[in-house]
């Protein structure tokens, strides 16, 4: 029974990341700036996004369907699947402490995005741009650090990467790496998200130059009330 309990939670993770990491507007080419090698690296977790929210939902959904083959036999289909495919039996996992913490920060991460999201409007975009009719938006988690949007999406790729990658996950536990290329594909989805946490921090001081050539003594007087970067006091 604890373990149908998970589903919602699987399912809100897998909601969360598909809402943070699918663009709201895509601005035209002329408002796209591009100027470092890790603009270009950034755009290629763009062009392929829509392959890693696939990946992260397919691990999603197969916990699922083992949860729902372990709590009826009507899916017992499912289980002779994946024991052709593996030599053994996929297991269930409990609740755990991993599962909670990476959940809630992966939740909590999401939401921040969509806040951002809705705060900024037609000007948020995952190109760096400078789109018309622009200014410096200084409400809601803009008041609080002037990247709130980098540091959510920092807490919920690490909230992910303890959801699924702990040693008691689903994912690592249940012996479903042992299909054949699975276990490459998850390597390569967290390898990914690790380049795009790097690619995020690198990004943050070139994103504040932009935007304090682009609006000057505006940008400033919102730099000098909102001092922090990604961690209010720290950074």
């Amino acid at each position: 029974m604890a373990s149908l309990l998970k589903v919602p939670l699987i399912l809100l993770s897998a909601i969360a990341q598909q809402i943070s990491f699918t663009a709201p507007n895509v601005p035209p080419s002329t408002e796209i700036i591009h100027q470092t090698f890790n603009e270009w690296v950034l755009s290629r977790h763009i062009v392929y996004g829509a392959i890693r929210q696939t990946i992260y939902w397919a691990f999603s959904l197969a916990e699922i369907a083992t949860i729902a083959s372990h709590a009826t036999d009507s899916l017992s289909v499912i289980q002779s699947i994946t024991q052709y495919a593996v030599g053994h039996r996929i297991c269930d996992t409990p609740i755990t402490f991993p599962f909670v913490l990476g959940t809630s920060l992966a939740v909590t991460g999401g939401l921040v995005r969509w806040w951002c999201f809705r705060t900024l409007g037609c000007f948020f975009t995952f190109q760096l741009s400078i789109r018309k009719g622009h200014s410096i938006v200084t409400t809601g988690p803009y008041a609080v650090i002037r990247h709130p949007s980098y540091t959510a999406g920092i807490i919920q790729i690490i909230g992910m990467v303890i959801l699924h990658g702990s040693p008691t996950s689903w994912l690592r536990h249940s012996g479903i790496l042992d299909v054949p290329g699975l276990k490459l594909v998850a390597v390569a989805w967290l390898a990914q998200m690790t380049i795009l946490m790097i690619n995020t921090v690198c990004r943050v001081s070139q994103e504040d130059e932009v935007l304090k050539s682009a609006f000057g003594d505006e940008w400033e007087k919102w730099a000098k009330v909102v001092r922090y970067r990604l961690v209010p006091g720290v950074y």
